[in-house]
C-alpha cells in the first residue's frame, strides 16, 4: 500500500505482475518521443510568431499540437498556396512558412525547417525550392557543425541559410507574447 494525505493506493495487483502493468489498458500508445514533441513546441512557436507579427502561416502538420491547439487551428491558412516558380510536392512539406499577401496571392517571406533528430539535409532540400524567391531560409538545429557542412554544398544559396538553435525561438516567441501583454497593459 501506498500512503499520502491519508489517501491510500492499492497497488498489490500490479507487484510481479508483468502482463497487466504493460497490457494496452496501462500503456499510452500514442505517446511522443521527447524530440517530437520539442519538434511541436517549435512549429507551434515559429507559427504564433508569424500570426503575431501579422503574416498569413502554414505548417504541413495538421495533427500535430502546440498548447493544446491543433497546428492546423493556429495557422491561418488551411493549405500551402502553389507559387509558381517553386516545386509544390516540396514547398507544401516545409515545416512554417510565412506569407505575405500580394495582389490575390502569397508570397514567402520567411521558412523554417525544424531538424532535431533527422539530419539537415532534408531541411536544406526542402528550403531550397523557394531559391526563385527572396525568402529568408531557416533552419533550427543544434548542430551548427552539421548545418556549417551541409550550407557548403549549396554555394549559390549558402548566404541565404540561416542557422537558429532551438532556444533563441523560445526567447523570441516569449518576448513577442510579453510585448503583447505590455501593450494590453498601457492600452497601446
Amino acid at each position: 500500500m501506498l500512503r499520502g494525505k491519508g489517501k491510500s493506493l492499492n497497488c498489490s495487483n500490479f507487484i510481479n505482475n508483468w502482463d497487466s502493468i504493460l497490457s494496452s489498458n496501462n500503456l499510452k500508445m500514442n505517446a511522443l518521443s521527447p524530440d517530437e514533441s520539442f519538434h511541436n513546441v517549435i512549429q507551434g512557436r515559429l507559427i504564433n510568431i508569424g500570426n503575431i507579427r501579422g503574416y498569413k502561416t502554414y505548417s504541413p502538420d495538421k495533427s500535430k499540437t502546440f498548447n493544446k491547439k491543433r497546428l492546423d487551428e493556429i495557422s491561418t491558412l488551411k493549405s500551402c498556396p502553389e507559387l509558381q516558380f517553386s516545386e509544390f510536392s516540396t514547398l507544401r512539406n516545409i515545416d512554417v512558412i510565412w506569407f505575405r499577401e500580394v495582389n490575390n496571392g502569397y508570397y514567402p517571406e520567411y521558412a523554417f525547417e525544424v531538424e532535431l533528430t533527422t539530419g539537415v539535409w532534408s531541411g536544406f532540400g526542402r528550403l531550397a525550392s523557394l531559391r526563385e524567391y527572396n525568402t529568408r531560409l531557416y533552419i533550427v538545429t543544434n548542430d551548427e557543425k552539421k548545418f556549417n557542412q551541409v550550407s557548403c554544398s549549396f554555394p549559390d544559396l549558402k548566404n541565404k541559410y540561416i542557422h537558429v538553435v532551438p532556444d533563441k525561438i523560445g526567447l523570441l516567441y516569449s518576448a513577442e507574447i510579453n510585448l503583447i501583454r505590455m501593450r494590453q497593459d498601457f492600452n497601446l
